[in-house]
């Protein structure tokens, strides 16, 4: 065979050889110093931002565990802001059991003295409890007549905790009423109605007088269109009727 018969290999231009050499390339190295500049820099923004990311995630946390335990402490001391706080969580709690205890929430709720002094319980149980809002807990806990009535309890005290020190009587004819209310219209598990005797209890007690309980009628009958005495008939015994009467009649006239 002579020499002009041999097959010469195949020539590539310039542009396919190029091609083919960067695909051999790493990802990092086919890029041009231009563009390894940008995205080292973004990368480095990036990680930045990470860390702070967590930096200031554990640091809220470690601030909220800080400020939780020094909540904690007055708790136990003579802070009753603190104190009453966590009573209102162990009624939601309810010792694990399903529900709130609504009586150690009425009851808590009942002592706490005036608006104000209700106030610095939110913010004691924000603190407590991870930033927690009290009342959305309590508006997710309760049952729409339980939350009424508790809202009625806050809404009948003093603006100031000084007007509650000097024995500031507040006189809520529209509290106590929207209070039997939610109370003759207990609803259990949204299924069942029933009577909130506690509550009706509650009120009685509140009353300072005989003429308080008509004024409360007169408003009840104005707000629901119905008389306090029959409702409260219709959802008590006679033994119970006699039992509040009583109650109200051992009371002032004025």
């Amino acid at each position: 065979m002579n020499q002009d018969s041999t097959i010469a290999p195949e020539t590539k231009d310039s542009t396919t050889v190029v091609v083919q050499q960067a695909e051999k390339l790493s990802w990092w190295q086919s890029l041009t110093p231009e563009q390894r500049k940008v995205v080292s820099s973004i990368a480095i923004a990036l990680g930045i931002s990470l860390v702070a990311a967590v930096a200031i995630h554990f640091g809220m946390k470690f601030v909220r565990n800080k400020i939780a335990n020094s909540e904690e402490n007055k708790s136990l001391g003579r802070d009753k802001h603190a104190t009453w706080a966590k009573q209102i969580k162990n009624s939601f709690d309810n010792n694990g059991w399903w529900g709130t205890d609504e009586v150690l929430l009425r009851n808590t709720l009942r002592e706490i003295p005036s608006k104000e002094d209700f106030k610095k319980v939110q913010t004691s149980y924000r603190k407590l409890y991870s930033g927690s809002n009290l009342i959305e807990d309590m508006t997710s806990e309760l049952k729409q007549t339980e939350y009424n009535e508790m809202l009625a309890i806050i809404n009948a005290k003093p603006e100031k905790a000084k007007d509650a020190k000097k024995g500031v009587e507040i006189y809520d004819p529209h509290g106590w009423a929207k209070r039997f209310n939610a109370a003759v219209n207990y609803n259990w598990l949204g299924l069942f109605w029933g009577t909130d005797e506690d509550a009706i209890t509650a009120v009685v007690l509140e009353l300072p007088s005989q003429q308080a309980y008509l004024d409360t009628a007169a408003v009840y009958q104005d707000m629901y269109g119905v008389s306090l005495l029959e409702d409260l008939k219709g959802d008590l015994s006679d033994d119970e009727i006699a039992k509040y009467t009583k109650m109200i009649l051992k009371k002032p006239k004025k």
